[in-house]
C-alpha cells in the first residue's frame, strides 16, 4: 500500500513539478516587484514572499496606493488561478477519477515509463509471450497496445506495473502515447504480417533505436525487406520455431 502509494505520488509531481516552479518564480517576482515598488521597500525578504503569497490568494494587505502593487492585485490571483488550476488541480482531478478516466491517468503513468517494454497484438502468441516475460522479470513496466477491452483482467494483471491502451496499433498517436521513444523493446505479435511489417516501419521512424521484434508467418519475407539490414530489428516465425523444437523433441525420443 505505501510502495503505490508513493508510486502515485511520483507520477503526480512529474506531471505537476513545471506548474509548482512557475507558482514559486510567480512569487519570486511578486516579491522583487514589491521591494522595488511597495511601501515598505526595507522590510525583508522573508516577509515580502508572504506578502506576495498573500496577493496571490487574495489576503488583504497593505499595498497602498501605488500602481505597481494595486495591479499585482488583481494580476497575482489571475495567475496562480492559471498556473494552479490548470496544472496542480488538474492532475490531481485526474487522480481522484483514475478509476473512471482511466486512460487520462495510464498516460500520465506511461510518461514516468523509462526502458518499458512494449508489446502490440495479444493475441494467443502474445499471451504465451507475456506470462513468460512476466516470470523473467515480474517487475518490469509493461504497455499492451490491443483493439479488445477488459484485456487485463483477461490476462489476470493488476493496473500498478501494466498499462493497456485500446486501440490501433498502427495509429502513430497511440504508439506515441505508449511511449515508445523511451521504450527498451517493442514486441508485435499481431496475426498480420503486413499489419506487424506496417507497425515496425514506424516505429522505426519514432525511435531507430529501440530493439523491435515482429512475428511473421511467412519467414522468408523478413530476407526481402529492408528492415531485415537493421540490427535492432528481429524477426521470429512461430511455426518455424515450433517445428524445429517438435522435431528435436522427436529424434531425442527416436534416439532414446
Amino acid at each position: 500500500m505505501i510502495k503505490q502509494t508513493w508510486r502515485d505520488l511520483r507520477i503526480i509531481f512529474s506531471s505537476v513539478w513545471i506548474n509548482l516552479l512557475l507558482f514559486v518564480l510567480l512569487l519570486v517576482l511578486g516579491a522583487i516587484l514589491l521591494k522595488l515598488f511597495g511601501n515598505s521597500p526595507h522590510v525583508g525578504w522573508p516577509q515580502l514572499f508572504v506578502d506576495s503569497f498573500y496577493l496571490a490568494t487574495i489576503n488583504n494587505i497593505d499595498i497602498g496606493g501605488r500602481i505597481i502593487p494595486v495591479l499585482m492585485a488583481f494580476i497575482m490571483p489571475i495567475g496562480m488561478a492559471i498556473i494552479l488550476g490548470e496544472g496542480v488541480l488538474r492532475i490531481f482531478s485526474i487522480y481522484m477519477q483514475r478509476n473512471v478516466n482511466r486512460k487520462e491517468w495510464d498516460l500520465m503513468v506511461v510518461k514516468t515509463f523509462v526502458n518499458h517494454t512494449v508489446m502490440c497484438g495479444v493475441g494467443e502468441m502474445g499471451r504465451q509471450l507475456l506470462k513468460r516475460m512476466i516470470l523473467e522479470q515480474p517487475l518490469m513496466d509493461l504497455v499492451l497496445i490491443d483493439p479488445r477491452s477488459g484485456l487485463l483482467a483477461e490476462l489476470g494483471l493488476n493496473n500498478n506495473k501494466t498499462v493497456h491502451f485500446q486501440g490501433d496499433m498502427a495509429d502513430v498517436e497511440t504508439l506515441e502515447q505508449a511511449n515508445i521513444r523511451s521504450a527498451k523493446l517493442v514486441i508485435l505479435t499481431a496475426g498480420e504480417d503486413a499489419l506487424n511489417l506496417e507497425v515496425a516501419y514506424k516505429i522505426q521512424k519514432i525511435n531507430p533505436e529501440v530493439t523491435v521484434w515482429v512475428r511473421l508467418h511467412h519467414s522468408g519475407l523478413a530476407e526481402l525487406l529492408d528492415l531485415s539490414r537493421k540490427p535492432q530489428i528481429h524477426f521470429f516465425c512461430p511455426y518455424q520455431q515450433a517445428a524445429e523444437a517438435v522435431v528435436q523433441h522427436i529424434m531425442e525420443k527416436n534416439i532414446v
